[in-house]
């Protein structure tokens, strides 16, 4: 009897024992189970927040397309594009001017914990029948700068191209001194004179080329022999005088030190100097043209009109010190020099019939072509038409 018992506990005890090891194997694979359900559930989850915020990116930069084809000359206003909800989520918008006639657009949306990116590049064509560049535009050639005396380049920062390679040129020495890079070709026509510890990203060429070879990198090519003096552009600037008379917008000096100034008709002309100063939103829509200096510093940013002068002195020199952004416009010295120690953005062409002085931890300039039209000279008869010209993903 006693046998028949303990034989029956063992055989409890073993089923007990089977039933457990089910339950166990029951829970872990229920376990896995769910594990496998929760990263099914945050996978899906996650590739859906990319999905909605690539979707909510491209709708921002449509949306940028089409208030740039409502108004082109939106591109040189951050505040045009701010940040905007969509879709339970929302985009932020950035416009980069390259030229007149191009930009580019770039849309970031967000959704969730995802950020997602849209890029446009987008380009304003003239679709006017036998169209072309306009008859009345002032030749002012290709240089991203171009000046008749000395150009020194102190201090740090870069000179950029946005649309191809560009030309500096000086009729009168290059001196590349100080911690600073430049990333377009220089020429000069006496010498180029380069210090230690510097990178240029293309061609050097003047009759005489003065540096270290083993403490500077030119990537391109290297060459001694003569470049030809190039004509600084004798520039009438009759055209803006008239245009800003016939506006109201002559001033027998310039003075202007907060808030925003939009000239009436796009161009200020000054007689005497301009000086413009001031904080964050300091803001002068329009070019500025002066029989005198002209200051424009602060933080002060400048939104030129297309085809434009940005600044243009006629006496005197112009002094950059602004923390703010310039639009891509020609900057212009009839007869003194630029002297350049800002901190912002400077878009545009530089020709200077003085010399370019530039100091400070600033980059110059980024280089966009400008076809120079005297203003009211446009064809009111002329088609253009906003396209996009490649995607960026």
């Amino acid at each position: 009897m006693k046998n028949i018992i303990g034989k029956l506990r063992r055989n409890d005890g073993i089923a007990l024992a089977s039933v457990l090891m089910l339950i166990m194997a029951i829970s872990g694979f229920a376990a896995v189970m769910v594990s496998t359900k929760l990263q099914s559930i945050y996978i899906t989850t996650k590739l859906d927040d990319r999905v909605r915020a690539k979707a909510i990116a491209e709708a921002g930069a449509n949306e940028a397309y089409t208030r740039l084809e409502e108004n082109w000359d939106a591109r040189l206003n951050d505040d045009a594009f701010p940040q905007t909800a969509f879709g339970n989520g929302h985009y932020d918008v950035t416009v980069t001017p390259l030229t007149n006639n191009a930009a580019i657009i770039s849309s970031a949306g967000h959704y969730g914990k995802s950020d997602e990116l849209a890029i446009l590049d987008i380009s304003l064509f003239d679709k006017t029948p036998g169209g072309g560049a306009p008859s009345a535009a002032i030749p002012i050639g290709d240089y991203s700068i171009l000046c008749n005396d000395l150009f020194h380049f102190g201090g740090t920062g870069n000179i950029y191209s946005t649309n191809g390679q560009s030309r500096i040129h000086g009729n009168a020495l290059i001196n590349i001194k100080g911690n600073a890079g430049v990333n377009i070709s220089l020429e000069s026509s006496t010498k180029i004179k380069i210090s230690n510890n510097k990178t240029i990203t293309g061609d050097i060429t003047a009759p005489i080329l003065q540096y270290n070879a083993s403490k500077v990198t030119i990537t391109g090519t290297a060459t001694v022999g003569p470049v030809p003096f190039q004509t600084i552009p004798d520039i009438d600037l009759t055209p803006w005088y008239n245009w800003a008379n016939d506006h109201g917008e002559v001033h027998n000096g310039f003075n202007f030190s907060g808030g925003t100034y939009t000239a009436n008709g796009g161009v200020i002309w000054v007689n005497g100097d301009a000086m413009i100063s001031g904080g964050p939103g300091t803001t002068i829509n329009g070019c500025i043209v002066a029989t005198g200096e002209i200051h424009f510093g602060g933080q002060a940013d400048l939104n030129p009109p297309p085809n434009s002068f940005s600044l243009a002195a006629r006496d005197s020199r112009v002094k950059l010190t602004t923390s703010g952004t310039v639009g891509c416009g020609l900057i212009y010295t009839k007869t003194g020099d630029v002297e350049h120690s800002a901190n912002g953005t400077v878009y545009g062409q530089i020709i200077s019939a003085g010399g370019i002085r530039k100091t400070g931890n600033s980059d110059i300039l980024t280089y966009c072509q400008v076809e120079l039209i005297p203003p009211g000279n446009t064809s009111s008869n002329s088609i253009t038409q906003l396209e996009v010209t490649a995607w960026q993903w």
